[in-house]
């Protein structure tokens, strides 16, 4: 009878949890020392399931691009306003219920090719959303300047959010203020209105 496996994917994924909110907090050169001891494990752990300090900021920052990704997936619809509306919740819903992913998905880090392109599917959804928004004469402009600043926009209220600087009783109103501020800057003249603040 061979030895229990002691590094398993359910440390894998805890480890992964524990690493994602001290990434958060510290950025990519927090102590591998309070990681392993919060997870009651040691960094033999790490580099037998990660293979590298490098390899689990890789992990780290998949996992919580994926998380977003699904997400904004979930907030398909075929009406180009309603689509746009919807990415633009489903981003604010899920940075508010995955605070610690959303600060290592646009926080600081050690970019490496995969981690370079996991950021840069994040904003995949959004640039769908809005070229087909464009091709169907709802928003006009350049499709990447014209997602760029509404992602911008969104990320922007969502930072702040978070910091605390929105009373709670009022978050939602200002957001869809927001929204509907960067909405009329792209829209054409028949869909101004089209977003009510």
């Amino acid at each position: 009878m061979g030895r229990p496996r002691l590094h398993d994917e359910h440390l894998r994924q805890r480890l992964l949890e524990a690493a994602t909110d001290l990434m958060a907090v510290d950025g990519p050169d927090f102590s591998l020392r309070p990681l392993v001891a919060s997870v009651g494990t040691s960094t033999s752990a790490v580099y037998s399931l990660f293979g590298s300090r490098g390899e689990l900021l890789e992990a780290i920052t998949l996992r919580a691009a994926r998380s977003f990704v699904d997400a904004q997936q979930a907030a398909q619809s075929p009406d180009p306003v309603q689509h746009i509306l919807g990415l633009a919740h489903a981003i604010r819903g899920w940075a508010v219920e995955h605070s610690p992913m959303f600060q290592v998905v646009f926080g600081r880090t050690n970019d490496s090719p995969a981690i370079a392109e996991a950021r840069e599917s994040t904003t995949e959804p959004l640039q769908r959303a809005v070229s087909q928004a464009i091709d169907a004469g709802v928003l006009h402009g350049d499709p990447e300047t014209t997602m760029r600043t509404i992602f911008a926009g969104v990320h922007g209220f969502i930072s702040l959010e978070l910091l605390g600087h929105y009373p709670a009783n009022e978050a939602d109103a200002l957001f869809n203020a927001m929204l509907a501020a960067v909405w009329r800057s792209w829209a054409t003249p028949e869909h101004l209105g089209a977003v009510a603040a």
